[in-house]
């Protein structure tokens, strides 16, 4: 994406964030661990810019679906919310993208044999978004209290284990205990356990 075009899709974001978010400042703090997780990884998903910036979106709008629902399914709403959204400079593949990066944010893990939508995906696709769900889940544990206490993280990969160094504001303990529970997927997809260290 051109990146007069990004600037267009990102105030559309912001906009979306403005009346659709109740919690914007922890959608921005989990879009820069994202982003900074992504960025971390790259030797390992070699993924484009224009990939980084479907992770950056989905990132800002994992959330907007808990402006239509109470109950904990949120993150199917926020899903099919993006869909809905006319964001300049995304095309129906890339906005499948972002529905099903935000949808796979919490709760269950892709499943070809579940849904559809990921079903239907090419392989290269489904990989895609695999990868960004799985950062995007690491960065929305490590926020899970809404309190942006991680200020800076930094990957160390080495062949059996990815070890992540977090530099923070506080005791990162609850953080580091809810991020255990959401890291199945980045385990999977980078083939290494994850050590985290604060």
């Amino acid at each position: 994406m051109r990146k007069g075009i990004f600037e267009k899709a990102m105030l559309k974001v912001d906009e979306v964030s403005r009346t659709c978010d109740s919690d914007p400042g922890h959608s921005k703090q989990v879009t820069n661990l994202a982003l900074a997780v992504f960025d971390e990884l790259k030797p390992l998903h070699k993924f484009s810019i224009d990939d980084r910036q479907l992770l950056e979106i989905a990132s800002r709008l994992h959330d907007i679906g808990w402006s239509k629902t109470v109950i904990k399914k949120h993150h199917k709403l926020s899903g099919k919310m993006i869909l809905n959204l006319d964001i300049p400079g995304l095309d129906s593949r890339d906005k499948m993208v972002c529905s099903l990066v935000a949808r796979y944010h919490t709760k269950g893990l892709p499943d070809v044999a579940k849904h559809k939508k990921f079903a239907e995906l090419s392989a290269k696709k489904r990989d895609l978004v695999e990868w960004l769900a799985a950062i995007l889940r690491i960065a929305d544990a490590l926020d899970s209290n809404h309190t942006s206490i991680i200020n800076k993280l930094q990957f160390q990969i080495g062949d059996n284990t990815l070890i992540v160094n977090l530099e923070t504001k506080g005791d990162c303990w609850d953080e580091i205990r809810r991020v255990r529970r959401k890291e199945d997927l980045l385990v999977k997809k980078a083939g290494r356990a994850i050590v985290y260290q604060c």
